[in-house]
């Protein structure tokens, strides 16, 4: 065994002189794949979005790894390493890395931080005829490079789109470039019925794709985003982008009551269970007070109980009256000396592209 360690070692020293790739930008503009073979508790921590978990060791097996390295040094860990995967495990594993290869021959290898896992991996690929680059510096260095991609937020200008719940401020968004959705990437809608937090990506993972969107408009003159609180869901916008936000100016969408109960109702609504409602109701429970709270909670109710669309526009009406637009009015407020137009949904697009520079889709 000491022989095959001593053996392995060579091997893994020879990697270093095999290809390898940090140009991040590039990577992350592409899109490029990446196998990425940290063990899956690793990986669930979060990666760039085109990243596959195809991992060298599996939880158990790290584990176990961590626990000789610990023990007896590099050595012994190798030693483990090797116990733990025979030629038959290794066989199975670097033909699930060869299928992906088969189909994504431009991808990259990436572990932590670019070391021992991903030179393993590289070697035992070329072994079997794949010459396929390892990310210098790993999952490590990529984020880094994100976040301080994410700290140049506030070299850029903005426009702060505001409206009422309801108004269409996400479409506008999707209708317009250069704009970043920060709730599409967050996957919430940012409020109390926004959405499951649970769905939601890992902070880097939201972090990364957010990174992708500032180098495709690095060179914009203005990027358009929603009016946001700090807190989107579980997520949090980085503060050197959220205080870029809370100085820019603001053009505010105006929408209808009507108009607004309807989009709310078709994207928010329905399809959605009685339980989901009433729980997302729960949450701002203290906010509204008992009695507006069971008000709502009764026409909720019994909007279900009939299934009439009308039936849900009552209780959508009460919210947006009790809750929403107060809270709303509230935010503008403190925004009105930033305001610099406000109009409905035709006039608000004419001015994004005629005085800030944006285009249609």
């Amino acid at each position: 065994m000491k022989r095959l360690t001593n053996q392995f070692l060579e091997q893994t020293l020879e990697a270093e002189a095999f290809e390898t790739v940090e140009d991040f930008q590039q990577i992350l503009l592409e899109s490029t794949p990446i196998i990425d073979v940290r063990s899956p508790h690793e990986f669930a921590q979060g990666a760039v979005s085109k990243a596959v978990n195809l991992p060298l060791l599996n939880d158990g097996e790290r584990k176990k790894v961590g626990i000789a390295y610990k023990e007896g040094g590099q050595a012994s860990a190798i030693t483990t390493g090797l116990e733990i995967l025979p030629q038959e495990v290794r066989n199975v594993r670097v033909a699930g890395w060869i299928r992906f290869l088969e189909q994504h021959p431009n991808a990259l290898i990436c572990c932590w931080r670019g070391g021992l896992r991903s030179k393993i991996v590289q070697t035992w690929l070329r072994e079997a005829g794949w010459h396929v680059p390892r990310i210098l510096g790993g999952s490590k260095a990529l984020r880094t490079f994100c976040l301080n991609t994410i700290d140049t937020a506030g070299q850029h200008n903005y426009v702060v789109l505001a409206g009422r719940t309801g108004s269409g401020k996400t479409q506008v968004l999707k209708e317009l470039q250069p704009s970043i959705d920060l709730e599409g990437l967050a996957h919430h809608r940012g409020s109390a019925f926004g959405g499951d937090t649970a769905s939601q990506p890992p902070p880097v993972n939201f972090e990364s794709m957010l990174a992708k969107d500032f180098l495709r408009f690095q060179h914009a003159r203005t990027i358009l985003v929603e009016d946001e609180s700090r807190v989107i869901g579980k997520l949090a916008i980085p503060e050197s982008l959220f205080k870029t936000m809370g100085r820019s100016p603001v053009v505010v969408l105006q929408t209808d009551d009507a108009e607004r109960i309807q989009h709310i109702y078709y994207n928010y609504v329905q399809g959605t269970s009685e339980e989901l409602m009433l729980s997302n109701l729960a949450k701002i429970r203290k906010r509204l007070g008992q009695e507006r709270y069971d008000e709502i909670r009764t026409s909720i109710q019994n909007a279900y109980r009939t299934s009439d669309r009308e039936d849900h526009f009552s209780w959508l009406s009460l919210l947006l009256r009790y809750y929403y637009d107060p809270m709303y009015d509230y935010q503008l407020a403190r925004k009105k000396d930033r305001l610099i137009y406000s109009g409905p949904k035709s006039a608000v697009k004419e001015f994004l592209m005629t005085k800030c520079d944006l285009q249609k889709r």
